[in-house]
């Protein structure tokens, strides 16, 4: 797999703009901290779920395929048809009051509080929340990756 880097996460952004998607993820953990602290391997993004076909359909035109869909409730991912760029979508349900519901694989909803700013590579951007980051990091035994970005998490308090 081809290393992410923030200028592609940056055009990514660009080429979605006007669409609700979010940074969350590993780049989303970077943004908060306000600057790039490991390599990545994909991009994560939020995505209001009514926006998820215009995603997928503006990331095509940029040369990214469905690779995996088995759960869209849940996620989708895309990986560039060349470069080998991945992006995985996970979509969620906006709530009349501010914030969206996401679907986690055992069929629990989780509140999601609007995204705040954050910046990658000096350029402010949508992310997750820290508090939603560290809920998105529970159920699963953590990788090298994760460990690292809980550590950071944990600096923002």
């Amino acid at each position: 797999m081809t290393e992410m880097t923030a200028e592609r996460v940056l055009e990514l952004l660009d080429a979605l703009a006007g669409l609700e998607v979010w940074v969350d993820g590993g780049w989303g953990v970077d943004a908060l901290v306000g600057r790039q602290t490991r390599p990545h391997g994909d991009l994560d993004l939020g995505v209001a779920r009514p926006e998820l076909d215009r995603v997928v359909e503006r990331l095509g035109d940029l040369g990214y395929d469905v690779t995996d869909a088995r759960y869209v409730e849940v996620t989708v991912q895309l990986t560039h048809a060349v470069e080998g760029h991945r992006v995985d979508l996970h979509p969620s349900t906006p709530l009349a009051g501010g914030g969206t519901e996401q679907l986690d694989f055992d069929g629990h909803t989780h509140f999601i509080p609007p995204p705040t700013s954050g910046r990658i590579d000096g350029r402010l951007v949508r992310c997750m929340p820290a508090s939603a980051q560290r809920q998105s990091h529970q159920g699963y035994e953590f990788r090298p990756q994760d460990l690292h970005d809980m550590d950071l998490l944990d600096g923002l308090d």
